[in-house]
């Protein structure tokens, strides 16, 4: 194996289009985190973030988008921000996952969303599965929506619905604004999200920010992103930011007015997004990993993703399982346990509703 390391935004024109070929020729690969033109947006103001272009017998045969510091400690590309991980490969193509680490020069690999296909490639010493639930319209929205018939959640959305209808006004919908002005409101309402449960706030982070910006004024044949916004009375009542790329979309961010979230006008705008997604040529929807109900309610099947760790035989990679295994043993321990799990999320939101008291706005 040979790896040329560079920044992603030195691919030539042929680099993506072999890039989206590897992509249309397997299924697993198809997802928008995986496509070069998110990494091109998310790298442009991270110098840390490195593409391998992997070679066998003088051909291209790999892409493998990855975080590097200064000590060798790597991490998948966008750790914690891209809900899919993985090298994206032309059909066929085998490798060892410590033999791709030495060409990128890197002792640790640390990946939170990798495929699910790639583990037995990597061969982590640590990794545990999760999922990612997904909504298949493959089959068109009428036979979806008819195979939820019995679902009494879909049933509550609809009469929330209607409520809402009645006491605020008519309801429109739009799968794809191209307004900034949504797109500030979304990160606003997000950020509020983000302090109000305690979490980090991502779009504090000005590289991201920046780079999501980016994402939404670019859009090509083979990648775009989408905002989707459910208007009550021509005023914006709910954002999904999403990422679209070979009939797949993938939600990103959600959010909305938290002042009609006692009619679940979340649950309300992916009702209506599904149905327009499906009519305009989506196949798969993916929900990103995570157990909330709402992407229970509404899956159906799971793309099978994996957090873990790969570490080469060397010093610095012990030095970093010794620093890290305490917090990954206490965070593993309360995960596994749903009481434990349930404690901590109402930690996290006390600690929120500290904080909004102590910085309000």
């Amino acid at each position: 194996m040979k790896a040329s390391l560079c920044r992603p935004s030195e691919l030539n024109a042929s680099d993506l289009e072999l890039w989206h070929s590897f992509q249309r020729a397997t299924d697993a690969l198809a997802g928008p985190f995986l496509t070069p033109e998110f990494a091109c947006a998310m790298s442009e103001r991270r110098s840390d973030m490195r593409l391998a272009i992997l070679e066998e017998g003088g051909k291209v045969v790999g892409f493998f988008p990855f975080e590097r510091n200064a000590f060798g400690i790597g991490r998948a590309f966008c750790y914690g921000l891209s809900d899919m991980q993985a090298v994206v490969h032309a059909p066929g193509y085998e490798w060892d996952g410590v033999e791709l680490l030495e060409a990128c020069g890197l002792a640790v690999w640390e990946f939170d969303h990798l495929i699910a296909e790639q583990v037995r490639h990597f061969a982590p010493q640590e990794y545990s599965p999760r999922a990612s639930p997904v909504v298949d319209l493959t089959d068109g929205w009428e036979n979806w929506i008819a195979r939820k018939k019995a679902s009494r959640r879909i049933k509550r959305s609809r009469e929330q619905e209607r409520k809402l209808v009645r006491e605020h006004g008519p309801l429109r919908f739009a799968l794809d604004s191209r307004d900034p002005r949504h797109l500030a409101q979304l990160m606003q309402w997000k950020s509020a999200q983000y302090r109000r449960t305690g979490r980090f706030d991502r779009f504090a982070r000005r590289w991201f920010a920046d780079g999501t910006r980016r994402l939404f004024e670019s859009r090509t044949d083979d990648f775009s992103v989408e905002l989707s916004v459910t208007f009550v009375r021509d005023r914006p009542a709910s954002f999904c930011l999403s990422l679209r790329s070979n009939g797949i979309l993938t939600g990103w961010f959600p959010a909305y007015d938290m002042d009609l979230a006692p009619y679940g006008v979340g649950t309300i705008h992916l009702r209506h997004l599904l149905m327009h997604a499906a009519r305009n040529g989506i196949r798969l929807f993916d929900c990103g990993a995570g157990e909330e109900r709402y992407k229970q309610t509404f899956r159906d099947f799971d793309i099978g993703l994996a957090r873990g760790t790969l570490r080469r035989n060397a010093a610095i990679a012990v030095a970093h399982h010794l620093q890290r295994t305490p917090r990954k043993l206490a965070t593993e321990f309360v995960l596994s346990r749903p009481s434990l799990r349930k404690a901590a999320r109402r930690a996290l939101l006390l600690i929120g509703t500290l904080r909004s008291r102590l910085h309000p706005g």
